[in-house]
């Protein structure tokens, strides 16, 4: 007879029991297993119940501030951003955060704290936010610094220019970030200093005006440029300009000044000094990442998604589609309706750009076309679909389709470039400045400056539309749905995009994200890990049969998010059959291993997003934001808000001798607390026949304790063992599972 001490572990879904170490299981439910000990998962209690009066949360943000101020940050489907402070004190309710910045609906965007500051960006363009910190209309500033709205201009007065004729520029300066605008064009005509006259200096006449100029940017300073004296003209009052670009940094000026005057000669100055336009207000983007060194910006003027109505005589059938992306591809996309099909058993067809639907004429219903499409992940790579308000009744789906088509158009899409032309790229250190080409005019005469020290911007060469980038692990990754690039950093810090591995991407932007040991992103049925030593798929051979049953229309739901505390990538992902993201699938990066949560409080919602809250004075937690604008926070209790939950733990013992058919002689339980009759301990023997074989059940009735199964368990034999702990959603209490132990004797 041998004895075996069994170690517990995580989910493996994928390969037969006798091919896994002995304790692994196939099913963890609503439960943890965290260095061999099973226990009931803590319970998700409602954190807020509604963020913004009934809009739904599209991303959330934890913001932590020098002054030791925490705040909860949330971007909601009304395009607005809402705010809550959760330390030192917690306002027990969120406000709207006004901001100078016009930000999308449609968009999550994205967020990154620097400088003391939360930066939060989508395609409307950037927000900056400090508690302490805001604009005279108390709104949040817009991000970075702008080139001015309106430049400098100067007069003659007293001073000490020598004689010459000067253009003059100015741009913004951040004195607590050092970061600096881009610089405003010259001054023309120039202005002519004339020592004799005791008009040797300038005076800035528009100070008053510039000061008052773009509150809605955080500048506290004004530097002023001046290009150098005598080089202006080629005829001293002749009129005819030769305008020279080199040009000096004169002064810089405090935005409290009452006013400013330029008075130092040139020749004492640095004659080589170009004003370096390198800063400049960054671009809106839909995604991006922050690293820590540098921010870079995606989905950068892509325009809006394409869209076509499908209209069908009758009222509940008419059909709303919109381009999978935004970009003139979507303008390719046509659908079509044709008959000859049976209803019910919808058929989906793609062909490049072409949708073709087959239905059973004027059977089919509209909600049985939406099924069909989004069972395609061939259609739904190219669109998405949802009824429209075709009757002042409403649209419930149930009307007839017959034969049409529709092209789908942007309506409004001018000049813009698709999602992977362009992807941008900040100055080290300064994440809001992304140096770019500007133009310049004096007169007759103009140039167009090569930033310093580059331009920030690239266009990619990607094979496939860029839909989220994240930085971890040492790399920054930008992801198609298919592929992924690694952006190298060169030692000035251009960056520059190489192929990692082909095949493995992310669904959507918020499928990818990045921890401190790498970046991991799901796409097709992977879960991949990505860092500087290496790629690696975490659900090959584990939990790709879990993963496979995401709906093919839902795999861009997906939502990944870092638990720092327990060291877990928590992943949310649409269940088989539902259309939101209701399940959560945990890897533990600590124990290599995996379990499943499903939260009772979600109702109809879905999670939109997840962050972690960690606090000075509590143990860190995490923040699921759902689609219907509540927030539910893990752990908290040990239920849902009073809703109990099941639990269950499945896995399999005695694979060490399962080449020969044994006898179960005695299981040893090793209880922890909260066992004692809430737990039903199940078993079932394996046999190479196949031959079914009835679960023996009984309840657990000890706590803190070994408690000794048999030895009527003599009456099971087999190759290995399904073993099985579980409790209803009647039971609230906690319990813990903290190992095994079996006796088995080999059957002659």
């Amino acid at each position: 007879m041998a004895e075996f001490a069994t170690r517990l572990k995580g989910l493996n879904t994928d390969l037969y029991p006798d091919r896994v170490p002995s304790g692994t299981a196939d099913i963890v439910l609503n439960a943890t297993v965290r260095n061999g000990i099973i226990r009931k998962r803590a319970g998700f209690a409602e954190f807020e119940d509604d963020v913004a009066g009934g809009a739904g949360i599209l991303n959330v943000f934890v913001a932590h501030f020098a002054n030791a101020e925490v705040h909860v940050v949330c971007k909601c489907d009304d395009g607005k951003l809402y705010e809550r402070q959760v330390y030192p004190t917690d306002d027990e309710s969120f406000a709207e955060l006004a901001t100078e910045c016009t930000h999308n609906a449609s968009d999550a965007g994205w967020f990154f704290m620097w400088a003391d500051r939360m930066h939060y960006f989508d395609r409307g363009g950037g927000s900056r936010w400090h508690p302490d910190h805001l604009t005279a209309n108390d709104k949040a500033y817009k991000a970075g610094l702008k080139r001015p709205a309106q430049g400098c201009l100067g007069t003659a007065a007293a001073g000490g220019e020598k004689d010459g004729y000067y253009h003059l520029h100015m741009s913004y300066y951040n004195d607590e970030t050092r970061e600096e605008g881009v610089v405003a064009g010259p001054q023309s005509p120039p202005i002519h200093c004339i020592l004799v006259s005791d008009l040797g200096g300038i005076a800035i006449s528009n100070w008053s005006t510039i000061i008052t100029n773009d509150p809605d940017y955080e500048w506290t300073h004004a530097i002023f440029y001046c290009t150098q004296g005598n080089t202006e003209w080629l005829t001293p009052g002749s009129g005819v300009e030769c305008y020279s670009y080199r040009a000096y940094k004169d002064v810089v000026a405090v935005k409290t000044q009452t006013s400013v005057g330029l008075n130092k000669a040139d020749h004492v100055l640095n004659p080589r000094e170009y004003f370096k336009n390198a800063g400049g207000e960054p671009p809106g983007a839909r995604f991006g990442c922050y690293d820590g060194l540098q921010a870079v910006y995606g989905g950068i003027d892509s325009g809006a998604e394409a869209t076509g109505t499908l209209t069908t005589t009758g009222s509940n059938n008419d059909l709303a589609f919109t381009a999978a992306y935004p970009g003139p591809a979507g303008n390719l996309i046509g659908v079509t309706i044709e008959g000859g099909g049976t209803a019910g058993s919808e058929t989906v067809a793609v062909s490049g750009s072409e949708i073709t639907i087959t239905v059973e004429s004027g059977v089919s219903t509209a909600n049985q076309v939406i099924t069909a499409i989004e069972a395609s992940a061939a259609a739904s790579a190219l669109v998405t679909v949802a009824l429209t308000d075709d009757d002042p009744d409403g649209n419930d789906g149930t009307g007839t389709i017959t034969a049409g088509s529709c092209d789908l158009d942007d309506g409004s899409y001018v000049g813009g470039v698709e999602v992977q032309g362009r992807i941008d790229f900040s100055i080290p250190n300064f994440p809001t400045m992304v140096p770019r080409m500007e133009g310049y005019r004096a007169g007759g005469d103009g140039k167009d400056f090569q930033p310093w020290p580059w331009l920030g911007s690239m266009r990619t060469g990607l094979a496939g539309n860029v839909v989220g980038l994240a930085a971890g692990g040492g790399v920054v990754l930008a992801f198609t749905p298919y592929s992924n690039y690694r952006l190298h950093r060169s030692s000035d810090g251009r960056l520059w995009p190489d192929q990692v591995r082909m095949g493995y991407g992310a669904s959507a932007q918020k499928a990818c994200v990045g921890t401190p040991q790498a970046v991991y992103a799901y796409s097709q049925g992977r879960l991949t890990r990505f860092a500087s030593d290496g790629v690696w798929n975490l659900s090959a051979n584990r939990v790709t049969t879990t993963l496979e049953l995401i709906p093919a229309g839902q795999e861009s739901d997906t939502v990944l998010a870092y638990y720092a505390y327990e060291d877990e990538l928590w992943c949310a992902v649409t269940p088989e059959g539902e259309t939101v993201a209701q399940r959560l699938l945990i890897y533990s990066q600590r124990n290599d291993e995996y379990w499943t949560f499903e939260p009772a409080r979600l109702g109809d919602a879905g999670i939109a997003a997840m962050c972690e809250l960690a606090l000075s004075n509590a143990t860190p937690t995490m923040l699921l934001a759902l689609t219907d604008g509540r927030i539910l926070q893990y752990p908290s209790g040990t239920d849902d808000d009073g809703t109990d939950f099941a639990a269950r733990w499945r896995g399999y013992v005695g694979q060490e001798r399962s080449q020969y058919e044994q006898r179960l002689h005695v299981l040893n339980v090793h209880a922890g607390t909260g066992v004692e009759d809430n737990v039903t301990l199940g078993l079932r023997s394996l046999r190479t026949g196949g031959e079914g074989v009835d679960q023996y059940t009984t309840t657990l009735t000890k706590s803190s304790a070994v408690q000794r199964c048999g030895p009527e368990l003599d009456v099971l034999s087999g190759n290995l063992f399904q073993v099985e702990f579980s409790s209803t959603d009647s039971v609230s209490d906690q319990w813990a599972i903290n190992g095994l132990s079996v006796e088995l004797q080999r059957v002659t």
